[in-house]
């Protein structure tokens, strides 16, 4: 959630616009409206078994996001860059203080 708000504010006077359908952005939304609904699935039902139960199975659907999130920068074309880690494409000047 913070992500998403924070980001939106610092969208709109760096691009423009408080929201992108980026993949990343995308990806993470969906995985917000997933943890409202595991909340809303769990206050839904009277058995707390049941609720577990359902919310559960929510829960399985979000955890499915997780790597969707972590590769989306690298299977589809996205304002955020991807992981830099093993290949250094930064300038070494910019590296080191």
């Amino acid at each position: 959630f913070i992500a998403l708000v924070t980001g939106a504010a610092w969208g709109k006077p760096m691009w423009g616009t408080w929201w992108v359908w980026d993949a990343r952005l995308t990806s993470e939304l969906v995985l917000l409206f997933l943890y409202a609904g595991v909340i809303a699935l769990w206050h839904a039902f009277d058995d707390r078994k049941m609720a577990g139960r359902a919310a559960g199975i929510l829960v399985l659907v979000g955890v499915v996001n997780l790597p969707v999130i972590h590769y989306s920068v690298e299977w589809w074309n996205t304002l955020h860059q991807g992981s830099t880690r093993m290949q250094q494409s930064i300038d070494p000047a910019m590296r080191s203080p």
